[in-house]
């Protein structure tokens, strides 16, 4: 069975949608919820489905929660609200949530970001640096996990986005690359991380306990 995030509940009215593996908004009704309560369910929290097509569309059956999830979120201060939510919408496949004045927020799978006007960069209290002076997102790496890491790096090749470090593969089993949004803000877009392989238990030996 295909799994998701519930991305949207609308408690009253007794729908909501999931968010799928392709980051694709998948409609649900209270009445396609298994063993569980829909009063109970929370934006995030990670399900099991299945796809039921009717007339009015596709939408997920046999809904299964497996864990209410505990979800990070980060903000980030950016200079332009708009051609930063237009970068990661347009470059990045997020989705917007909402919208209100000084804030944008977004989503993509389990990664939640929120766009704030620049007042954000005055937490903790630079003292009297001017704000032009501060660098952003100082000692802090943003990480976004790319099932298609070839084509990835080549969409952002070809959207003009500021390639930092090459792709290349790295001593841990991943491949990635590094990149910077408009503000500055260092992202590293990686492929999935093998596990590393557990060798199987070793037969007893003949006169050994098992």
């Amino acid at each position: 069975m295909p799994q998701g995030t519930i991305s949207r509940l609308n408690q009253t009215r007794g729908y909501g949608f999931i968010n799928t593996p392709d980051n694709e908004d998948l409609f649900f009704h209270r009445s396609n919820i298994k063993d569980a309560q829909f009063s109970l369910l929370q934006v995030g929290d990670r399900v099991a489905y299945t796809v039921q097509f009717t007339s009015r569309g596709p939408r997920a059956d046999e809904v299964q929660v497996h864990n209410q999830s505990t979800k990070l979120q980060v903000n980030l201060a950016v200079k332009d609200l708009q051609v930063s939510a237009a970068f990661y919408t347009e470059t990045l496949g997020f989705k917007e949530r909402a919208n209100s004045p000084g804030y944008i927020l977004l989503q993509r799978n389990d990664l939640v970001l929120g766009l704030k006007t620049d007042e954000l960069l005055w937490y903790p209290d630079p003292g009297e640096q001017p704000v032009e002076l501060l660098v952003r997102g100082v000692g802090v790496e943003l990480v976004l996990e790319a099932s298609d890491i070839d084509q990835f790096h080549a969409r952002m090749q070809q959207a003009g986005v500021v390639i930092y470090e090459p792709l290349k593969e790295q001593p841990w089993g991943a491949t990635d690359f590094r990149m910077l949004d408009p503000d500055g803000y260092y992202w590293r877009i990686t492929s999935p991380r093998e596990q590393d392989s557990v060798p199987a238990e070793e037969e007893p030996m003949e006169g050994e306990p098992a």
